[in-house]
């Protein structure tokens, strides 16, 4: 698949099957994900990947208590037995860094730009995905935090889940790019 089909092509995705994702293609995506370019090479991303039901189930449940505290105008709509953070997705993955403020703004970008990467390679793979940012509420609650595998010096910087589309995806349309400004 061409680069600009990858591009345009890839959504969002909130619907999956319950077939199981295929090892070897996670090890693909992973890697896409490190080739990401990153502040002075550092690399700091870590990825726990989350197969377990329960435990995804734990993670969609404890973020939506979180988000009701946080955001009280959200309450209505966090007050669901549905699955609306994680999706009922097979799978989770959480990439992670090591907790430094001096380096916390450049670490999201980095694990952003890996982010991306492996929303690409997981399409061309015929895999859906989903950035789950209200997942970043967790890192308040160092029980649950503990409960996923992560280090206590670690933060959740880009959660997203992953699986096989329900439906086909659609094209939509965006934007010609809104350039405010170009200096010569």
């Amino acid at each position: 698949m061409e680069l600009d089909s990858c591009i345009k092509g890839r959504r969002s995705v909130r619907e999956y099957t319950q077939e199981p994702v295929v090892k070897e293609q996670i090890e693909t995506i992973l890697e896409a994900g490190t080739w990401a370019p990153t502040g002075m090479n550092r690399q700091p991303w870590r990825f726990i990947v989350i197969e377990d039901k329960q435990l995804i189930k734990l993670v969609s449940d404890e973020t939506k208590e979180l988000v009701k505290k946080a955001m009280p105008q959200l309450v209505t709509k966090f007050n669901t037995n549905q699955d609306i953070i994680c999706y009922d997705a097979p799978m989770l993955i959480l990439i992670c860094t090591e907790k430094d403020p001096q380096w916390t703004q450049i670490n999201l970008l980095d694990c952003a730009l890996a982010a991306q990467n492996m929303f690409l390679k997981a399409y061309e793979s015929g895999l859906g995905t989903c950035y789950m940012g209200f997942v970043q509420f967790l890192n308040s609650n160092p029980e649950v935090l503990r409960k996923l595998g992560i280090p206590e010096n670690y933060d959740i910087q880009v959660p997203f889940i992953i699986g096989h589309p329900k439906t086909k995806q659609n094209n939509a349309t965006r934007q010609k790019p809104n350039i405010y400004k170009w200096i010569k």
